[in-house]
């Protein structure tokens, strides 16, 4: 009897998913594929975010937000540009609210919802809403340098000048200075200048105060609240004055809100000298300056 000749087949490995190994093997390797051209394409999106082109965009969606939030709120809104302790910069919404500050905890317990800066141009940080980081090499400039001068009803501005010498960006509170400003929309959502002297919520000034540190304003606030890490960002207390010692002068004062800014690089920045940074670098960055009318960022 012959036994008819059978061709041997490698048996087919099923998974329990019902895919055989060539089927995993090509997804395995349309994956790998895919991570390969993934990392490069999101490394080309994050340097995108911190290019010139990139950052305006954000600061351009940032305004519109805050434009928004003057129009619906219909107060004086706008957007505060600020650096914390590491350096890092930041954007915050801020509102209006010349409202009596709030002076004793019974006042808090009672109405815990309560704002109020006790300054008739005193803004603080809007309500819910997360300061914005700004990538970690790039950075925004008013070239802004204020000189003030104080009274009992307040901050009264001696000169407001353009920062166009090497002298006046050549310290850490200069440059406090210049990256502390703001942009300020009226309720109609039209572009204004406006004082602006930033509070925390309860309109608290740096002075011995019966409020503590158990619930703190965690955006702007005084320093000592801010140098044990209870809050972000210094409050406008620290431009120099005689009655603002022992702190003296730090750079963050009350000024006029702007209509204009540049966009820098901070590498670039850091790699100039101290003494040069206006001459080598600042001054042939372009300043790009928001429509009175539309909020939008323009050149011109």
């Amino acid at each position: 009897m012959k036994i008819a000749n059978r061709q041997f087949v490698a048996p087919v490995l099923k998974f329990a998913g019902g895919f055989s190994l060539s089927e995993m093997l090509v997804v395995i390797s349309v994956i790998v594929l895919l991570i390969g051209i993934g990392i490069p394409a999101a490394k080309q999106i994050t340097d995108s975010f911190e290019s010139s082109a990139g950052l305006r965009n954000v600061i351009s969606a940032a305004l519109s937000n805050a434009r928004a939030i003057a129009t619906k709120e219909q107060k004086y809104a706008g957007l505060r540009f600020q650096q914390d302790q590491n350096g890092r910069q930041y954007m915050i919404f801020i509102v209006h609210d010349p409202a009596d500050a709030i002076t004793t905890i019974a006042e808090m317990v009672a109405n815990p919802n309560a704002t109020g800066t006790g300054l008739a141009n005193g803004f603080r940080a809007v309500k819910g809403l997360k300061p914005v980081k700004l990538p970690a090499n790039a950075g925004v400039m008013d070239l802004m340098f204020v000189n003030r001068t104080y009274s009992s009803n307040g901050a009264l501005m001696t000169a407001e000048d353009f920062l166009i010498d090497d002298s006046l960006i050549d310290e850490s509170e200069e440059l406090n200075e210049t990256t502390t400003f703001s942009i300020v929309f009226s309720p109609a959502g039209k572009l204004i200048t406006h004082l602006v002297w930033i509070r925390n919520r309860y309109g608290i000034p740096d002075s011995p105060d019966m409020l503590g540190k158990d619930r703190p304003d965690k955006v702007f606030n005084k320093k000592s609240v801010v140098d044990d890490g209870y809050a972000m960002f210094y409050q406008d207390d620290y431009a120099g004055s005689p009655k603002l010692l022992p702190y003296g002068y730090l750079g963050f004062g009350p000024e006029h809100s702007r209509n204009s800014f540049i966009i820098y690089d901070k590498r670039a920045f850091a790699a100039v000298g101290t003494d040069s940074r206006w001459t080598d670098y600042l001054s042939g960055l372009d300043v790009l300056y928001i429509n009175s009318y539309t909020g939008e960022i323009i050149n011109k």
